[in-house]
């Protein structure tokens, strides 16, 4: 073997155990970078990201929140999140991923009241607190239902 292929080798090995200790989760040919998974009980299935995917896809997210809002006149308390939270379904349906573990998302269905700017106002959804992806949300989609993006 070459002193060079070996410099390289030695490299590589190197650097995976230094990803390792970091926690870090990488791709590999034995574990893809996204997972799809059954959830028993459910027809919705979740999306499980290696810490890699993560990073190249941008997930960003936020908590849902409670927030003193005015819907048709009326002031109160009213879940809150990004609209950039919120996904449409081919038939008009609304919803948005929660994180239910690290590294790992469902989509649930949501009930939009009304769109205020960048806010979308839920009269139906995750409690307050729960963590909704604000960016990649639509690739967890196309992931979800195996679109790839590519022709």
């Amino acid at each position: 073997m070459s002193t060079r292929k070996s410099g390289i080798i030695g490299l590589a090995a190197a650097a995976a155990l230094v990803l390792t200790g970091c926690g870090v989760t990488q791709a590999t040919a034995d574990q893809p970078p996204a997972v799809v998974q059954a959830v028993q009980g459910s027809q919705i299935p979740q999306v499980r990201l290696t810490d890699q995917a993560m990073h190249r896809i941008g997930i960003a997210t936020q908590p849902v929140r409670v927030a003193k809002v005015t819907v048709a006149g009326r002031r109160g308390p009213y879940k809150v999140i990004p609209y950039s939270a919120v996904i449409y379904d081919n038939d008009g349906s609304t919803w948005t991923y929660v994180e239910t573990a690290a590294r790992t998302f469902m989509r649930e269905r949501i009930t939009v009241r009304v769109i205020q700017g960048a806010t979308a106002v839920m009269s139906q959804g995750p409690a307050a607190g729960t963590v909704v992806v604000t960016v990649g949300a639509p690739e967890l989609l196309g992931t979800e239902y195996n679109i790839s993006g590519e022709e």
